[in-house]
């Protein structure tokens, strides 16, 4: 075996823990994005939730508000 046989050799071994290590980055990036998306979809409903419960109780207290200036 030559020099530039050993070399070669050496490289196919080192290029494919690379091409193993850009695979495994692949998967944690996915894997990173799809948590992002599902946080994203998650702080919609909530801001969604929280507005409708603001909505709610400034319209509860309106109400009863004037239920009770009424009686008075």
């Amino acid at each position: 075996m030559t020099n530039i046989e050993r070399n070669v050799g050496a490289l196919e071994a080192r290029m494919q823990t690379v091409e193993q290590e850009i695979h495994a980055m692949r998967q944690d990036v996915r894997e990173i994005r799809d948590a992002l998306v599902t946080a994203r979809g998650g702080w919609k409903t909530l801001t969604l939730v929280i507005g409708f419960s603001i909505t709610f109780g400034a319209l509860l207290s309106r109400i009863v508000h004037a239920l009770l200036m009424d009686k008075i």
